[in-house]
Protein backbone atom coordinates (compact mmCIF):
# COMPACT_ATOMS: atom_id res chain seq x y z
CA UNK A 1 0.00 0.00 0.00
CA UNK A 2 1.85 3.25 -1.14
CA UNK A 3 1.71 6.17 1.44
CA UNK A 4 -0.97 8.67 1.27
CA UNK A 5 -0.60 12.09 1.86
CA UNK A 6 -2.89 13.74 3.63
CA UNK A 7 -4.64 17.29 3.25
CA UNK A 8 -7.69 18.24 4.87
CA UNK A 9 -9.09 21.31 2.77
CA UNK A 10 -12.64 22.25 3.61
CA UNK A 11 -14.90 23.34 0.59
CA UNK A 12 -18.28 23.54 1.19
CA UNK A 13 -19.49 20.03 1.93
CA UNK A 14 -17.07 17.71 1.19
CA UNK A 15 -13.13 17.44 2.85
CA UNK A 16 -10.33 17.23 -0.27
CA UNK A 17 -8.14 14.56 0.53
CA UNK A 18 -4.88 13.89 -1.91
CA UNK A 19 -3.73 10.67 -1.75
CA UNK A 20 -3.60 7.17 -3.69
CA UNK A 21 -5.93 5.30 -3.37
CA UNK A 22 -6.81 2.21 -5.73
CA UNK A 23 -6.10 3.18 -9.31
CA UNK A 24 -3.68 6.41 -7.39
CA UNK A 25 -6.68 8.24 -8.24
CA UNK A 26 -7.62 11.41 -6.08
CA UNK A 27 -11.02 10.60 -4.04
CA UNK A 28 -12.88 13.09 -1.41
CA UNK A 29 -14.22 12.29 1.93
CA UNK A 30 -17.70 13.22 2.75
CA UNK A 31 -18.03 15.84 5.59
CA UNK A 32 -20.64 13.38 6.69
CA UNK A 33 -17.68 11.23 8.05
CA UNK A 34 -17.49 13.71 10.77
CA UNK A 35 -20.28 13.16 12.34
CA UNK A 36 -20.80 9.51 11.67
CA UNK A 37 -17.49 9.50 13.67
CA UNK A 38 -19.21 10.86 16.31
CA UNK A 39 -22.47 8.81 16.25
CA UNK A 40 -20.22 5.66 16.52
CA UNK A 41 -18.14 6.91 19.66
CA UNK A 42 -21.75 8.15 21.39
CA UNK A 43 -23.14 4.21 20.56
CA UNK A 44 -19.84 3.02 22.84
CA UNK A 45 -17.02 2.90 20.87
CA UNK A 46 -13.89 4.05 22.10
CA UNK A 47 -12.64 7.56 20.65
CA UNK A 48 -9.32 6.98 20.19
CA UNK A 49 -9.82 3.75 17.66
CA UNK A 50 -12.56 5.19 16.04
CA UNK A 51 -10.74 8.49 15.04
CA UNK A 52 -7.56 6.73 14.30
CA UNK A 53 -9.57 4.41 12.00
CA UNK A 54 -10.83 7.48 10.04
CA UNK A 55 -8.19 9.56 10.22
CA UNK A 56 -5.70 6.63 8.26
CA UNK A 57 -4.80 7.65 4.86
CA UNK A 58 -6.47 4.10 3.50
CA UNK A 59 -9.79 5.49 4.35
CA UNK A 60 -12.35 6.60 1.50
CA UNK A 61 -15.67 6.71 -0.02
CA UNK A 62 -16.98 4.89 -2.65
CA UNK A 63 -19.81 6.30 -4.62
CA UNK A 64 -20.33 3.73 -7.08
CA UNK A 65 -21.02 1.36 -3.88
CA UNK A 66 -23.65 3.48 -2.87
CA UNK A 67 -25.42 3.69 -6.02
CA UNK A 68 -25.37 0.39 -6.29
CA UNK A 69 -26.88 -0.46 -3.52
CA UNK A 70 -29.66 2.32 -4.18
CA UNK A 71 -30.52 1.27 -7.41
CA UNK A 72 -29.80 -2.68 -6.55
CA UNK A 73 -32.75 -4.84 -8.01
CA UNK A 74 -33.86 -8.53 -7.08
CA UNK A 75 -31.76 -11.36 -8.67
CA UNK A 76 -33.03 -13.35 -10.92
CA UNK A 77 -32.29 -17.14 -11.93
CA UNK A 78 -30.64 -16.25 -14.69
CA UNK A 79 -27.74 -14.41 -12.38
CA UNK A 80 -26.95 -18.20 -11.44
CA UNK A 81 -26.62 -20.13 -14.21
CA UNK A 82 -23.08 -19.50 -14.29
CA UNK A 83 -22.85 -22.15 -11.55
CA UNK A 84 -25.07 -25.01 -12.52
CA UNK A 85 -22.56 -26.27 -15.20
CA UNK A 86 -20.79 -29.49 -15.07
CA UNK A 87 -17.30 -27.93 -14.48
CA UNK A 88 -18.55 -26.35 -11.15
CA UNK A 89 -20.63 -29.27 -9.82
CA UNK A 90 -16.52 -31.40 -10.64
CA UNK A 91 -14.84 -28.94 -8.33
CA UNK A 92 -17.39 -28.81 -5.67
CA UNK A 93 -17.07 -32.77 -5.58
CA UNK A 94 -13.38 -32.82 -5.27
CA UNK A 95 -13.57 -29.72 -2.93
CA UNK A 96 -15.72 -32.53 -1.00
CA UNK A 97 -13.10 -34.91 -0.85
CA UNK A 98 -10.09 -32.71 0.00
CA UNK A 99 -12.17 -31.36 2.91
CA UNK A 100 -14.07 -33.79 3.92
CA UNK A 101 -12.51 -34.29 7.69
CA UNK A 102 -13.82 -30.80 8.58
CA UNK A 103 -17.06 -31.54 6.61
CA UNK A 104 -18.08 -34.56 8.55
CA UNK A 105 -17.15 -32.48 11.87
CA UNK A 106 -19.85 -29.60 11.17
CA UNK A 107 -22.12 -32.52 10.16
CA UNK A 108 -21.86 -33.93 13.21
CA UNK A 109 -21.38 -30.71 15.73
CA UNK A 110 -24.12 -28.79 13.62
CA UNK A 111 -26.19 -31.56 12.07
CA UNK A 112 -25.57 -29.34 8.74
CA UNK A 113 -25.28 -31.49 5.37
CA UNK A 114 -21.65 -30.79 4.13
CA UNK A 115 -23.04 -30.83 0.66
CA UNK A 116 -25.24 -27.98 1.61
CA UNK A 117 -22.09 -26.29 3.07
CA UNK A 118 -20.34 -26.32 0.26
CA UNK A 119 -22.78 -25.53 -2.72
CA UNK A 120 -22.99 -22.09 -0.45
CA UNK A 121 -18.90 -21.66 -0.87
CA UNK A 122 -19.12 -22.42 -4.50
CA UNK A 123 -21.86 -19.97 -4.94
CA UNK A 124 -20.59 -16.98 -2.79
CA UNK A 125 -16.73 -17.27 -3.48
CA UNK A 126 -16.04 -19.99 -5.97
CA UNK A 127 -14.49 -21.96 -2.91
CA UNK A 128 -12.83 -19.35 -1.45
CA UNK A 129 -11.26 -18.32 -4.81
CA UNK A 130 -12.83 -15.43 -5.13
CA UNK A 131 -13.58 -13.51 -1.83
CA UNK A 132 -13.98 -9.56 -2.83
CA UNK A 133 -11.25 -6.21 -3.88
CA UNK A 134 -13.18 -3.65 -1.83
CA UNK A 135 -12.24 -2.43 1.68
CA UNK A 136 -15.00 -3.41 3.96
CA UNK A 137 -14.48 -0.88 6.10
CA UNK A 138 -14.94 1.93 3.57
CA UNK A 139 -18.09 0.10 2.16
CA UNK A 140 -19.67 0.31 5.38
CA UNK A 141 -18.45 4.11 6.04
CA UNK A 142 -19.64 5.37 2.38
CA UNK A 143 -23.25 3.54 3.16
CA UNK A 144 -23.76 4.80 6.84
CA UNK A 145 -23.77 8.24 5.07
CA UNK A 146 -25.59 7.49 1.86
CA UNK A 147 -28.82 9.17 2.87
CA UNK A 148 -27.04 12.73 2.97
CA UNK A 149 -27.95 14.94 1.05
CA UNK A 150 -24.32 15.66 -0.20
CA UNK A 151 -23.51 12.37 -0.40
CA UNK A 152 -26.47 11.63 -2.40
CA UNK A 153 -25.38 14.29 -4.66
CA UNK A 154 -21.73 13.09 -5.30
CA UNK A 155 -23.60 9.37 -5.91
CA UNK A 156 -26.17 10.96 -8.44
CA UNK A 157 -28.79 9.39 -6.42
CA UNK A 158 -32.54 10.07 -6.51
CA UNK A 159 -34.28 11.73 -3.44
CA UNK A 160 -37.37 9.72 -4.27
CA UNK A 161 -35.30 6.54 -2.83
CA UNK A 162 -34.90 8.14 0.44
CA UNK A 163 -36.77 5.28 2.34
CA UNK A 164 -34.60 3.16 0.68
CA UNK A 165 -31.51 5.17 1.90
CA UNK A 166 -32.58 5.75 5.51
CA UNK A 167 -33.19 2.10 5.86
CA UNK A 168 -29.96 0.96 4.40
CA UNK A 169 -27.82 3.95 6.32
CA UNK A 170 -29.00 2.42 9.76
CA UNK A 171 -28.44 -1.08 8.38
CA UNK A 172 -24.70 -0.02 7.30
CA UNK A 173 -23.94 1.95 10.51
CA UNK A 174 -25.27 -0.78 12.54
CA UNK A 175 -23.11 -3.24 10.43
CA UNK A 176 -19.91 -0.94 10.80
CA UNK A 177 -20.62 -0.47 14.88
CA UNK A 178 -20.13 -4.05 15.00
CA UNK A 179 -17.16 -4.60 12.57
CA UNK A 180 -15.20 -1.91 14.41
CA UNK A 181 -15.58 -3.58 17.96
CA UNK A 182 -15.10 -6.93 16.47
CA UNK A 183 -11.53 -5.59 15.21
CA UNK A 184 -11.23 -3.44 18.55
CA UNK A 185 -11.69 -6.61 20.67
CA UNK A 186 -9.63 -8.69 18.85
CA UNK A 187 -6.63 -6.20 17.66
CA UNK A 188 -7.08 -6.45 13.99
CA UNK A 189 -6.72 -3.50 11.80
CA UNK A 190 -10.61 -3.01 10.06
CA UNK A 191 -8.43 -1.34 7.20
CA UNK A 192 -6.96 -5.31 6.48
CA UNK A 193 -9.94 -6.53 5.07
CA UNK A 194 -11.68 -6.88 1.66
CA UNK A 195 -14.40 -7.83 0.65
CA UNK A 196 -17.34 -7.44 -1.61
CA UNK A 197 -18.72 -4.57 -2.55
CA UNK A 198 -21.77 -5.39 0.01
CA UNK A 199 -19.39 -5.50 2.82
CA UNK A 200 -19.53 -9.67 2.83
CA UNK A 201 -15.88 -10.97 3.58
CA UNK A 202 -13.80 -14.32 3.61
CA UNK A 203 -14.97 -17.60 2.34
CA UNK A 204 -18.38 -17.74 3.58
CA UNK A 205 -19.25 -14.12 2.33
CA UNK A 206 -20.20 -13.01 6.06
CA UNK A 207 -21.46 -10.02 7.36
CA UNK A 208 -19.75 -8.31 10.54
CA UNK A 209 -23.12 -9.29 12.11
CA UNK A 210 -23.01 -13.14 11.09
CA UNK A 211 -19.50 -12.89 12.31
CA UNK A 212 -19.93 -11.96 15.42
CA UNK A 213 -23.15 -14.08 16.00
CA UNK A 214 -21.85 -17.30 14.13
CA UNK A 215 -18.50 -17.02 13.52
CA UNK A 216 -16.54 -20.11 14.91
CA UNK A 217 -13.11 -21.24 15.63
CA UNK A 218 -12.97 -24.53 13.35
CA UNK A 219 -8.96 -25.34 13.86
CA UNK A 220 -8.66 -24.24 17.34
CA UNK A 221 -5.89 -21.76 16.46
CA UNK A 222 -7.65 -19.51 18.99
CA UNK A 223 -8.74 -16.82 16.39
CA UNK A 224 -11.88 -17.09 13.97
CA UNK A 225 -10.74 -16.66 10.37
CA UNK A 226 -13.23 -16.38 7.77
CA UNK A 227 -10.17 -16.67 5.08
CA UNK A 228 -9.63 -20.07 6.68
CA UNK A 229 -11.27 -23.16 4.94
CA UNK A 230 -11.65 -24.59 8.36
CA UNK A 231 -13.06 -21.57 9.96
CA UNK A 232 -15.53 -20.81 6.99
CA UNK A 233 -17.45 -24.08 7.01
CA UNK A 234 -18.19 -24.64 10.95
CA UNK A 235 -19.22 -20.91 10.74
CA UNK A 236 -21.49 -21.69 7.66
CA UNK A 237 -22.81 -24.59 9.70
CA UNK A 238 -23.30 -22.94 12.67
CA UNK A 239 -25.34 -19.91 10.57
CA UNK A 240 -27.18 -22.89 9.05
CA UNK A 241 -28.05 -24.35 12.67
CA UNK A 242 -29.46 -21.06 13.92
CA UNK A 243 -31.62 -20.52 11.14
CA UNK A 244 -33.34 -23.59 11.64
CA UNK A 245 -31.42 -26.26 9.28
CA UNK A 246 -32.14 -29.82 10.75
CA UNK A 247 -30.52 -32.91 8.78
CA UNK A 248 -33.27 -34.92 8.96
CA UNK A 249 -35.95 -32.72 8.05
CA UNK A 250 -35.71 -31.16 4.35
CA UNK A 251 -38.23 -28.67 4.30
CA UNK A 252 -35.86 -27.12 7.08
CA UNK A 253 -32.84 -26.75 4.51
CA UNK A 254 -34.51 -24.30 2.38
CA UNK A 255 -35.84 -21.94 4.92
CA UNK A 256 -32.04 -21.89 6.51
CA UNK A 257 -30.52 -21.30 3.26
CA UNK A 258 -32.90 -18.37 2.67
CA UNK A 259 -31.56 -17.04 5.80
CA UNK A 260 -28.38 -16.32 4.62
CA UNK A 261 -29.81 -15.09 1.46
CA UNK A 262 -32.83 -13.56 1.03
CA UNK A 263 -33.21 -14.68 -2.71
CA UNK A 264 -35.38 -17.59 -3.78
CA UNK A 265 -33.09 -17.88 -7.28
CA UNK A 266 -30.06 -18.31 -4.57
CA UNK A 267 -31.67 -20.83 -2.37
CA UNK A 268 -32.89 -22.90 -5.25
CA UNK A 269 -28.92 -22.98 -6.54
CA UNK A 270 -27.47 -23.95 -3.84
CA UNK A 271 -29.85 -26.78 -3.03
CA UNK A 272 -29.76 -28.20 -6.60
CA UNK A 273 -25.94 -28.15 -6.28
CA UNK A 274 -26.15 -29.74 -2.99
CA UNK A 275 -28.38 -32.78 -4.79
CA UNK A 276 -25.62 -32.61 -7.68
CA UNK A 277 -22.86 -33.45 -5.11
Amino acid sequence: MLAVRLGFLVAGWWVMMAGVAEGDQNYTLPVAYVGLKYQLVWQGLEKDFVFKTFDDGRTGFLPAVVRKIAYLRKEREEDYQQFLTPAVVARGRQYLQEHWAELAKAREIYGVAPEVIVAILTVETNLGNITGKYSVFNVFASLAVMDKPEVMAEAGVSPELMPRLEKKAAWAQRELRIFLKYCREHRLDPHQFFGSWAGAMGYAQFLPSSLANCGQDGDRDGRVDLFSHSDAIVSIANYLRKSGFRLENRHSWGRAVHAYNHSEAYVETVLTLAAWY
